[in-house]
């Protein structure tokens, strides 16, 4: 049984880190795949657009999709994320690569500073990474599309900013802050309320896997910690669990480690919407053995392969390499995540599914470690009040955004969920996940997708009138 165990294979302390990011497509897609891969092109950003004595530059990354491109068309940015600029955006794998040929729009994506190959300074020191900013990244978008309206003759054309996930912030936020660009924005699974202790986060994971399932994951946690007692109740968890000798349970960060990646595992099939029933058949059959073992055969655990390291130590370790590569984007999130918004998904709801091993203190704890002591429990607290104070949180003065959220995604407790106004819309989708509706059509999508990508279309068509 092998459920979850792909989806923790490719998971770093919660996020995905393989080309899709923290946007992931539908399992059972049909899209073709093998389309044409555009150019790649480059911009010269500044490294400190806040600093007048400070010139200077780097190379960031971009990509354009003109083939269905009418003069005076508009023009369809995806701003990326925390990962390597996707290609695959400019297709119509997606709903804005889908859409564009109906505009006569120009695709582009445009790759975010520190990820993919867009990376301004030599490693990723904790010095270096001062200049990684949403604000940055905002002004970043700016200087591009003004750059882009002059070299391609688009003073004509209107923008529609589009982006999901942490993305779907920047987007949001690109219309907000600078509305005489962005005609309008498509904020996707976009958790604009940034939050330090985000407990709320395992309450609808438990909402979603309904109350009998979320129980027995709870048993499963509980048996877990009650193993993590004595040495010889550790040797029984290592053996169901297939962890390494080296973990005996004495070390409290190791034993959050653990329980996090457990709780990060299964959160992230209902965050995805990856195989639920099958996880829930499995957490409610009794005859497959006691709760921890079923939560053992959901995760995937083969005791024919070599046994699972669970070291904090080595984790911050691996953590601390500052060495540059475009696949990787850990470290880079991490500080983002200490220094403006946090979302630490932590166990500190009454009644979670997920034990109690996972305390906002944890989250803290890797933020000073992997930092060079840089963060504390105040200063990620200050950061937080100063991120929403200047976008605005859930109550962002903006116009001309759809926020579409999945009812399935946590993370949609963040997001609005309510018309901020008459341009301003939000669209809660039926049984979707986090993204969900930027991929594009298929037979198999449900009224709920359709009326969210109708009204995405119409509010589009309103703003490049």
């Amino acid at each position: 049984m092998v459920i979850v165990f792909i989806v923790n294979s490719i998971l770093f302390m919660g996020r995905p880190n393989d080309r899709y990011g923290f946007i992931r497509p539908p399992v059972d897609n049909t899209w073709d795949e093998s389309y044409g891969e555009p150019e790649e092109q480059w911009f010269d950003q500044r490294v400190d657009h806040f600093n007048k004595q400070d010139n200077k530059t780097f190379k960031q990354r971009y990509f354009v999709e003109d083939s269905h491109y009418k003069t005076g068309g508009p023009v369809f940015l995806m701003i990326s994320g925390e990962s390597e600029a996707g290609t695959f955006w400019l297709t119509n794998m997606t709903y804005m690569g889908e859409i564009a040929p109906k505009f006569g729009a120009l695709a582009v994506v445009l790759e975010h500073r520190y990820y993919g190959k867009s990376v301004p300074t030599p490693d990723l020191s904790t010095e270096n990474l001062k200049y990684l900013s949403s604000e940055l990244a905002l002004k970043d978008t700016q200087q591009f599309a003004l750059y882009l309206m002059k070299k391609l003759s688009l003073e004509g054309s209107k923008w529609v900013v589009f982006g999901g996930s942490y993305a779907g912030n920047l987007a949001a936020w690109f219309r907000e802050k600078y509305p005489n660009i962005a005609a309008g924005a498509i904020a996707s699974s976009a958790p604009v309320e940034a939050v330090v202790d985000f407990m709320g986060y395992a309450g609808v994971v438990s909402e979603s896997l309904g109350k009998e399932c979320s129980d027995n994951i709870r048993k499963a946690f509980i048996e877990m910690e009650t193993l993590l007692k004595t040495p010889e109740d550790v040797i029984k968890l290592r053996k169901t669990l297939n962890m390494c000798g080296t973990f005996d349970g004495k070390n409290i960060n190791n034993n959050r480690l653990l329980a996090f990646n457990l709780m990060g595992t299964i959160s992230h099939a209902v965050q995805y919407n990856l195989h639920l029933d099958v996880i829930c058949k499995i957490m409610n059959d009794s005859s497959v053995g006691t709760p921890l073992e079923r939560c053992a055969k959901v995760l995937g655990v083969n005791h024919t392969k070599p046994c699972d390291e669970v070291n904090y130590n080595d984790m911050i370790k691996a953590s601390r390499n500052t060495t540059i590569d475009p696949k990787m984007m850990e470290r880079q999130w991490l500080y983002q995540a200490c220094n403006e918004f946090a979302y630490f998904v932590t166990t500190d709801l009454v009644n979670n599914p997920f034990g109690h091993n996972v305390p906002v203190e944890f989250w803290v704890q890797m933020c000073a470690d992997m930092y060079d002591k840089q963060f504390t429990a105040q200063s990620i607290q200050k950061s937080v009040d100063r991120t929403n104070a200047y976008y605005g949180g859930l109550k962002p003065k903006v116009t001309n955004v759809v926020f579409p959220n999945g009812s399935l995604d946590p993370y949609h407790a963040l997001s609005v969920l309510h018309d901020l106004n008459n341009s301003t819309k939000a669209v809660v989708i039926e049984n979707y996940s986090h993204g969900g509706d930027m991929w594009g059509s298929t037979p198999k999508d449900t009224q709920s997708l359709r009326n969210a990508h109708k009204l995405i279309e119409q509010q589009i068509a309103e703003y490049i009138k």
